[in-house]
């Protein structure tokens, strides 16, 4: 069976390679792309290394204990080999439906989300018999693993502009003759009540701001709660004070810093051999073609989300203010896949 598989990663052709806008920075060396001071970025990474215990709020159902147990190679804020495991259903009316896991004997059902977590607080010294651990049932019979992604540089693609991406969405569907056709989603923006933006991060782009990500991953990797996601997966073997994050003297609290470190992250060099396109000849009717933007960089309008931007200013979140700044996003190799966005697919 001849198999003739497509995949589209940062199909970005919307820049001019003259263009005038500095190149954004690279590297793997743990330092500031220049948004804040290293000293500040450090400090921030600190946050994003930390180990979280149960006292700390982690769990009750979990699957890492830091940021840096799935984004860590080769240094914070990278890849890992870490998969997560998703399932689900095919309902009556034949549409993807969220699974039920149920948890503690059947006592509570897990529901509202496609994610199963790996680890579990329960049971323990305090709780003995209670058990919590999830258990996919054979009725969740659709099943996925998704590898954690590397976050690093991911505040440039955060200061895309919604309608650069709109544009991205549109020639690609006319480029392919309507074969290949991004699909543009609106998501609340969790840390702007009212607003949305286009989703960028996530699994499914179901967040626009690395706020809202961070906040997000906070609760269902780790099962600490904070202010912009206040509710427990489940409240068994739960005895950690709520939200368990809250703001330190700096009136920060840990998204904040997750945030701020991954904004002022640099991004990933392109690998220039495995860009070279004489290593992806091949043909279409047995192998999968990869295409990426090998000649062209996706420009940002600025270091930071376009719902900030208020004059000359960027004013970021409690008060921090940074001027904006245009830069080009490295030419990327689709080998590497530094970017964990904007990819779309057909067979």
């Amino acid at each position: 069976m001849k198999i003739l598989a497509v995949v589209v990663l940062l199909s970005i052709a919307l820049a001019s390679s003259n263009s005038p806008n500095t190149d954004a920075p690279t590297g793997f060396d743990n330092k500031s792309n220049g948004m804040v001071d290293d000293a500040t970025h450090q400090t921030d990474q600190a946050k994003f290394d930390d180990t979280e215990t149960i006292a700390d709020g982690l769990g009750p159902l979990y699957n890492a204990q830091s940021c840096r147990e799935c984004h860590q190679n080769p240094t914070s804020g990278g890849t890992s080999q870490v998969a997560e495991l998703r399932v689900g259903h095919q309902g009556s009316d034949h549409l993807f439906h969220n699974p039920e896991i149920p948890i503690a004997h059947r006592a509570e059902i897990i529901t509202g989300r496609t994610l199963v977590n790996d680890r579990a607080i329960c049971p323990n010294a305090a709780l003995p018999d209670t058990e919590i651990q999830e258990h996919v049932p054979n009725s969740e019979n659709i099943r996925t693993t998704r590898v954690s992604l590397g976050v690093l540089g991911d505040g440039f693609v955060e200061a895309v502009a919604d309608k650069t991406l709109i544009g991205l969405a549109q020639k690609q569907c006319k480029e392919s003759h309507r074969k290949i056709c991004g699909q543009v989603i609106y998501v609340p923006i969790v840390e702007a009540p009212g607003q949305t933006g286009v989703g960028r991060f996530g699994w499914k782009d179901q967040h626009a701001s690395l706020q809202s990500f961070s906040g997000d991953a906070y609760l269902n990797e780790m099962g600490i709660t904070t202010r912009l996601f206040p509710d427990e997966v489940t409240k068994l073997c739960n005895t950690a004070p709520e939200p368990n994050d809250k703001a330190g003297a700096d009136d920060l609290d840990d998204v904040d810093h997750f945030a701020r470190f991954i904004r002022a992250s640099k991004t990933p060099a392109r690998d220039s051999k495995l860009a070279n396109p004489k290593r992806w000849e091949t043909k279409p009717s047995t192998h999968i073609l990869i295409f990426c933007c090998t000649t062209l960089g996706l420009v940002t309008e600025s270091l930071c989300p376009w719902w900030s931007i208020t004059d000359e200013k960027c004013i970021r979140s409690r008060g921090e203010i940074f001027r904006p700044k245009a830069f080009t996003m490295p030419k990327i190799s689709s080998a590497r896949r530094p970017y964990g966005v904007f990819a779309s697919a057909t067979a």
